[in-house]
């Protein structure tokens, strides 16, 4: 009797672990985010995740904000000519029902003017506000300096080359 007690408790606290990383705001869900440690006395670091927009309707993510950070904004990767560059977007559209991976070397967030360097193993609050269903409250966890992960959106993987170490 008590195994099988024991064995209920570990698949609910595995349930629960999965639960924590799925974020949710109306129709849209902020699966797995997560950032890369601090390299050094870097000022800047980077958050991946994915976004999925469930709903009939599209959605635009419009603003980004963290303690850890002064600025937050979604960047984009550019190649051109053999040089990659990023540039900041002003707001990222989330059409209905698709995905949208946050990954190394391509879309990604911003965070510039750290207040403290991201240690690995550590987890950080951030807000997404959206146009339509308002903000949703994350928790990002802090990966180690060369994490490649995954951004959480099904089929996503990042292969990221970006040559100043935060992208």
């Amino acid at each position: 009797m008590k195994s099988v007690q024991l064995i209920l408790l570990l698949i609910l606290g595995l349930v629960g672990c999965a639960a924590e990383r799925e974020f949710r705001a109306g129709d849209v869900v902020v699966e797995a985010p997560w950032a890369r440690a601090s390299a050094g006395r870097t000022a800047t670091g980077v958050v991946y995740a994915g976004l999925s927009n469930h709903g009939a309707e599209p959605e635009q993510l419009i603003s980004l904000s963290t303690p850890v950070a002064d600025g937050a904004t979604v960047h984009e990767t550019i190649r051109e000519g053999g040089m990659v560059s990023m540039r900041a977007v002003g707001s990222l559209e989330l059409l209905p029902e698709k995905n949208t991976a946050l990954e190394p070397g391509g879309l990604h967030i911003m965070l510039t003017h750290l207040s403290s360097p991201l240690v690995e193993g550590e987890t950080f609050p951030m807000t997404l506000t959206f146009r339509r269903v308002g903000t949703v409250e994350i928790q990002v966890s802090v990966r180690g300096v060369g994490a490649m992960g995954t951004s959480g959106v099904s089929g996503a993987s990042g292969t990221g080359d970006h040559p100043h170490g935060h992208e």
